[in-house]
């Protein structure tokens, strides 16, 4: 085992519980669970648990771990406190009614309620700070409390209920969540130095049906699809040009070496920074082909190298507002659709792949034309598996 391998099984085990083999679970918390906390798929973990991953995965991994557990931990104190507080101004309370107790012990009580009191704030103000806020999303979908609650919970479910499905079929089949079926990578025009990349590291996704919109695909073959995308922006310390070595300018294709290439794994790259993406995505579900068009609705920036950020020239909001936000108005060409009958879709195997070309205005890499790249959604949780009755084209 290795040492990566043995931290991470550590960093689990303190935060979560002893590894239990024979429920798959940590403590009480299943795999599937703490594979949502990290934001990660659970191929992913299984690689984390079995030894195969990447050292960057290993690194990433056992920091957010690290994250919720500090977390978790300033929450602890913030109750601790509070109980504390509680019990102080209870005391002086006593001791006020007390005649023959001195002012000057009410006044010590009373400065130790006042310190107490601001400890809860300065606790408070942490765990609502930037930081403490990130800390409290890592791993979570914006949406999830809406949309993952258990069935017999006090909520609204977004999902078709079950007397819904067949009138909404085929899309009722594709409802539920999935997740970015492989990292992909991208150069990053529009910097004042070579060498800047983007890489696709997972997507945690909510698709549901739409009643409303079925004007341009007909009822039961529109989904909304919100995605949670996180990415990660490297850099080539050697500030090599794009071309020859990594795109071959004739064919507009990527070289082997830049299809091999793993950022985390070669010293001649490093982390700029992590960013947090969301999306909501429109899908059109035909017989022989399925649609996407995405919008933007927000991204930030976390884990900044600030040396690298200046070493470089890289203008993040640049990168965020202007470079990323292109991204997201990318040519993808319609997917075959395989799901013709919705009830070939199966958890943890369908997966629905565009081929995608990314152009920007300010391009500047001497490449003339677009970059292609291929982004997947593999389904991991159907929200509805049972028979559906639609036929194939229907």
């Amino acid at each position: 085992m290795s040492e990566l391998q043995e931290r991470f099984l550590a960093k689990l085990e303190e935060k979560y519980g002893v590894w239990d083999r024979t429920t798959s679970s940590f403590g009480t918390t299943p795999f599937g669970l703490i594979a949502n906390d990290l934001s990660i798929s659970a191929s992913q973990f299984t690689k984390l648990l079995s030894g195969t991953a990447t050292e960057g995965m290993y690194v990433r991994s056992i920091d957010n771990v690290d994250r919720l557990i500090r977390y978790e931990r300033t929450l602890q104190e913030l109750e601790d406190y509070k109980v504390e507080k509680k019990d102080f101004q209870q005391r002086i309370r006593e001791l006020s009614g007390r005649k023959s107790i001195s002012k000057r012990k009410i006044v010590l009580f009373t400065l130790l309620a006042v310190l107490l009191g601001s400890a809860i704030t300065y606790l408070f103000l942490r765990l609502n700070s930037p930081e403490g806020m990130l800390v409290q999303q890592i791993g979570v979908h914006p949406l999830s409390a809406f949309f993952d609650l258990e069935f017999d919970s006090d909520f609204d479910s977004p999902y078709l209920k079950e007397a819904e499905v067949q009138e909404y079929c085929p899309c009722s089949a594709f409802e539920g969540t999935w997740s970015l079926a492989n990292e992909y990578k991208l150069p990053l025009p529009g910097n004042k130095q070579p060498g800047v990349y983007y890489l696709a590291k997972s997507a945690d996704v909510r698709m549901k049906c739409s009643k409303s919109d079925t004007l341009s695909a007909g009822k039961g073959r529109v989904l909304f699809a919100y995605e949670y995308l996180i990415n990660e922006i490297w850099v080539d310390l050697e500030k090599a040009p794009l071309s020859p070595k990594y795109f071959d300018k004739e064919t507009k294709t990527y070289t082997e070496a830049f299809n091999k290439l793993t950022f985390a794994n070669s010293p001649q790259f490093r982390k700029v920074a992590t960013i947090h993406s969301f999306f909501i995505n429109k899908i059109e579900l035909y017989p022989d082909s399925i649609v996407r068009k995405g919008e933007p609705c927000g991204r930030f920036a976390t884990d900044i190298d600030d040396a690298l950020v200046s070493e470089f020239a890289i203008d993040l909001k640049h990168v965020l507002g202007n470079v990323l936000g292109n991204l997201t108005k990318t040519n993808c060409s319609p997917a075959p659709n395989p799901y013709c009958d919705p009830n070939d879709l199966h958890e943890g195997e369908s997966v629905i792949s565009f081929d995608c070309l990314y152009t920007i205005k300010a391009e500047n890499l001497g490449i003339g034309g677009g970059y292609p790249y291929r982004k997947g959604f593999r389904l991991e949780k159907q929200n509805y598996s049972d028979n559906l009755t639609c036929t194939c084209g229907s």
